[in-house]
């Protein structure tokens, strides 16, 4: 199983897919930023782009790592990260799909004004500040769209009751424990 989360930066992604990973057995995060800051990183002095998304080898490792994530441990997984390029997302998807075809798809969405609160009094990751504010319209824009997953809404609700509602929704939750 793959649960894939998507919406805005600073909607509560990572967040909610940590709660996921802890009431879901045997999951684990897979999160593909990881990939993108070191091809970042690697690629910036000879190839520049202005989110990482953009390089094809990323879409690639993202879609492999899930593979062999997928393969060799047969855990599940869960994917958060923010896709509002429709063309990156598809690619994703039938990626993933191809790793397992048990893949769900959720946006978490929020208004822009909650959204700019949250993103404000984020203390944990303030260099992400100008990245998350700058990107704020289009990513939220793509999260309203219905082809990008299932909406969830996240104002007025703790990580927790999101968590909640994604679990509703996935095969087997009924034997999931509902905090550990």
């Amino acid at each position: 199983m793959i649960v894939f989360i998507n919406g805005p930066f600073g909607v509560g992604k990572t967040t909610v897919a940590k709660l996921l990973v802890r009431r879901m057995p045997h999951a684990m995060l897979y999160d593909p930023e990881i990939i993108g800051g070191v091809l970042n990183r690697t690629l910036q002095p000879f190839t520049k782009v202005e989110d990482f998304q953009d390089y094809t080898l990323w879409r690639r490792l993202v879609v492999g790592g899930a593979r062999l994530s997928r393969t060799l441990s047969g855990r599940p997984l869960v994917v958060p990260m923010t896709i509002w390029k429709r063309h990156v997302f598809d690619y994703l998807v039938a990626g993933l799909l191809g790793a397992d075809p048990d893949l769900s798809c959720f946006r978490l969405t929020v208004s822009r004004e909650v959204l700019v609160s949250r993103i404000s009094s984020d203390s944990e990751d303030r260099e992400a500040y100008p990245w998350r504010t700058s990107h704020l319209d289009f990513s939220l824009k793509a999260s309203q769209g219905p082809a990008f997953g299932r909406e969830i809404p996240t104002e007025d609700r703790t990580p927790t009751e999101v968590a909640d509602q994604i679990l509703e929704y996935l095969p087997l939750h009924a034997g999931w424990s509902a905090s550990r």
